[in-house]
C-alpha cells in the first residue's frame, strides 16, 4: 500500500512540473562572477514548430550588494549568426526584499527572458551570458542556470 501510495505521487509530482527541453546551471568559482567568466549553455531544437519559455535562475547571497545584475545575452543559432542583448535582473525589490525565496542566507530565484519563444532553424544553439556590472567581481552570485520550456503550444 505505501508503495503505491508512493508511486502514485511521484507520477502526479513529476507530471505537474514544466516540460524542459534543457536546464542547466552553472556555479560560479568562490561566488564571485567575473567578467571572463562567460557561461555557455548548448542545447538542440528539433521541432522548430514548438513555441518556448526562456528563464534564468540565480542563486546568491542575501547580501548581494546590488539591487539588480546586469548581463549581456548572447544567442549563437545554428547558422553561426550571433545576436546580443543586454538585460537586467532585479534579485532585490526597492525595499531591499530578495525576489525569489531565500533560506540559511542563499537566495533562489528564476526570472522569465521570454515567453512564447520559436526557433526558426533546427539545429545547436549556444545562449552565452556575461555580467556587465560597475565592478568585474560580482560577489554573492552563486550559480547561474538557463531553462528552455517547450510548451504545448504551436507558432
Amino acid at each position: 500500500m505505501k508503495y503505491i501510495l508512493f508511486l502514485t505521487a511521484a507520477v502526479v509530482f513529476t507530471a505537474c512540473g514544466p516540460d524542459y527541453l534543457f536546464e542547466e546551471e552553472k556555479n560560479i568559482a568562490n561566488a564571485q562572477w567575473m567578467y571572463r567568466d562567460t557561461l555557455d549553455y548548448r542545447f538542440s531544437i528539433t521541432d522548430t514548430t514548438a513555441l518556448y519559455n526562456l528563464s534564468v535562475t540565480f542563486s546568491y547571497a542575501d547580501s548581494f550588494p546590488n539591487q539588480n545584475v546586469y548581463i549581456k545575452f548572447y544567442t549563437k543559432f545554428p547558422d553561426g549568426k550571433r545576436l546580443s542583448k543586454p538585460l537586467s535582473f532585479d534579485l532585490f525589490d526597492p525595499e531591499g526584499k530578495p525576489a525569489g525565496k531565500c533560506s540559511g542566507g542563499i537566495c533562489s530565484t528564476s526570472i522569465p527572458i521570454q515567453q512564447n519563444a520559436f526557433f526558426e532553424k533546427a539545429g545547436e544553439y549556444v545562449i552565452t551570458l556575461e555580467q556587465f556590472g560597475r565592478q568585474d567581481a560580482l560577489p554573492g552570485i552563486k550559480s547561474v542556470g538557463l531553462n528552455v520550456e517547450k510548451t504545448e503550444k504551436k507558432k
